[in-house]
């Protein structure tokens, strides 16, 4: 083997390496780490882009939103049927989320049983458009595991990028709306105030 060779193989290696440290192994979606890496740079570019518009007349990505989703009473997915039909919950439920938005689009896992989504050129409204469409597919999707068919639902935090925010504050905006869909009711959409 040529040095060549050699060295293209441990190129292919290191894309490799670098692809699982940003992928969450249960469900091929990005991990946090991939998250971040994946969102921050469009969030810092509109944000800049809304703080100094003369300066960004003919720049694309106008908006960047984000939508915060968590199964409804995973809990009791994996008290009642176990952590092995969780985890098949968890690859459904993101890879349906995936399947279901452009690819270009972000798609990652947050932790447990939270999945981010960032919506380039999306605004507000267009988010809560694309998260009610998720909710409802999901809600009609059956889960197979084993003989059994499981119904699950999510709930939905919408948020959008304006002119102060970070992506933590991005992601702290569109976790508190998750949490008001939850306190509302479960199965819905809440949008960032």
């Amino acid at each position: 083997m040529d040095q060549l060779t050699q060295i293209k193989q441990l190129q292919q290696k290191i894309r490799q390496l670098q692809e699982e440290l940003i992928t969450d192994e249960l469900t091929r979606v990005l991990n946090r780490r991939g998250l971040f890496e994946r969102i921050e740079p469009f969030v810092n570019e509109v944000s800049f882009q809304l703080k100094n518009p003369e300066q960004r007349k003919s720049f694309v990505l106008k908006d960047f939103s984000l939508i915060f989703t968590d199964i409804d009473k995973f809990k009791s997915i994996n008290d009642t049927h176990g952590h092995a039909a969780g985890d098949v919950v968890l690859k459904e439920v993101a890879g349906l989320l995936r399947q279901n938005v452009r690819g270009s689009d972000i798609v990652g896992r947050y932790g447990g049983e939270e999945i981010v989504i960032g919506l380039l050129g999306a605004n507000l409204e267009d988010a809560k458009q694309i998260a009610e469409s998720l909710r409802a597919k999901l809600e009609g999707h059956k889960i197979k595991h084993g003989s059994q068919e499981l119904a699950v639902t999510a709930s939905f935090g919408v948020a959008n990028v304006s002119e102060n925010t970070d992506t933590n504050a991005l992601i702290d905006a569109a976790d508190k709306a998750l949490y008001a869909a939850k306190e509302n009711g479960r199965n819905r959409v809440e949008v960032a105030k």
